[in-house]
């Protein structure tokens, strides 16, 4: 009998005074953010070896942060209605915060940093701003939307950002000329979480109304919409390996995730994988850069390592606390996920061979 030796055998852990809401690695991989409930906002520092905290505990909670793409940035939103950024030095140097810049739009759920260039998008109520890191002010410009924003999403390449909100997903391209009207598809309910596949032009929209919205060409082509899932679609996660057709797309509803693979260009092509597991909501999706192995956090108390062959690897426990959110380091080796108690958690992932990204061919889920 062959023995599979666990991925996960140790851990790391520590907490804040309320529920963990946000995470974010910075891309060099050197720190980790970690936001709370409470407004806390916690820098780990690896090659440093310490840690300091930003904010401490508030009244105003924070909903996302996130580190600019050369590492030098990081932002915080949430409760305040206002945009907190920090600039950061490098490891072993104390950060520098803004003034906050208020923008009085109630709470801010949504804020994005552009993955290749200068741009953080900032969902401020009806309309969509864009803070420059490189003027360090407003980009010329914003996008309106015809309810609060709920959703955003940039493509691979940063030159076109969706949008979501009830009833309407928009696709803009900040950089066209000022005549070119940003692209407006009616959707019929609100689109609660964006995805743009990292290898094409597939656009993933979780829906309100219990349905996936799949968009070809960047939203130019025939939505596809699929209907039946169980509850609202809350997390989307698109595996990164570079197939024939479009990588898979894991989608989370209630205590389910379904990995959907693309057998053929046409509608009838989705094939759908679920993967059974939790007993109550998943709260967040992530593949590993650069391997099969998909993450799954849920609110019962464990996250699920999945294989690119849609099995359990391993589940990992939190304590007695629901796990809100998780977060890969770009090594796609290290898993940071955060609990509805205030407790955060670091696994180091011994990633087996057979996972890792093998770029001429797709992740096999269910095969």
């Amino acid at each position: 009998m062959v023995v599979t030796p666990p991925l996960v055998d140790k851990r790391f852990s520590g907490e804040l005074q309320q529920a963990i809401t946000a995470l974010s690695w910075s891309p060099s991989g050197e720190f980790l953010a970690i936001a709370s409930a409470g407004g806390e906002l916690l820098l780990l520092d690896f090659p440093a070896g310490c840690e300091e905290l930003l904010r401490g505990n508030s009244d105003k909670s924070l909903s996302a942060i996130g580190f600019s793409r050369d590492s030098c940035f990081l932002m915080a939103v949430g409760q305040a209605s206002c945009l907190l950024l920090w600039e950061l030095g490098g490891s072993g140097i104390r950060p520098i915060p803004f003034d906050p810049i208020p923008l009085a739009c109630g709470w801010i759920d949504q804020a994005l940093w552009q993955p290749v260039g200068s741009l953080l998008a900032v969902g401020a109520g009806r309309e969509v701003r864009l803070w420059d890191s490189s003027t360090r002010g407003w980009f010329p410009g914003c996008l309106d939307m015809a309810g609060t924003v709920q959703g955003l999403a940039w493509s691979a390449d940063g030159m076109q950002l969706a949008a979501s909100c009830h009833g309407e997903l928009v696709i803009w391209k900040p950089f066209a000329k000022s005549e070119d009207e940003p692209l407006r598809i009616p959707t019929g309910s609100a689109g609660l979480v964006l995805a743009f596949s990292p290898t094409g032009d597939l656009l993933a929209s979780g829906q309100m109304d219990r349905s996936l919205l799949l968009l070809p060409q960047f939203g130019q082509g025939r939505p596809w919409r699929f209907s039946g899932f169980p509850a609202k679609v809350r997390s989307l996660a698109w595996g990164q390996n570079k197939g024939v057709l479009a990588p898979p797309l894991a989608v989370a509803a209630a205590e389910n995730v379904v990995i959907w693979e693309q057998r053929d260009a046409s509608e009838q092509g989705w094939h759908a994988n679920p993967l059974i597991w939790h007993q109550q909501r998943v709260q967040a999706l992530s593949f590993a850069p650069g391997s099969n192995l998909l993450a799954s956090a849920s609110a019962d108390g464990t996250v699920a390592l999945w294989d690119g062959r849609g099995r359990l690897r391993q589940p990992l426990e939190g304590d007695g606390q629901g796990f809100q959110c998780l977060a890969w380091r770009g090594d796609g080796l290290h898993l940071a996920a955060g609990g509805d108690q205030g407790s955060w958690w670091l696994w180091p992932v011994a990633v087996p061979a057979r996972e890792k990204q093998n770029r001429a061919a797709g992740f096999g889920f269910g095969q």
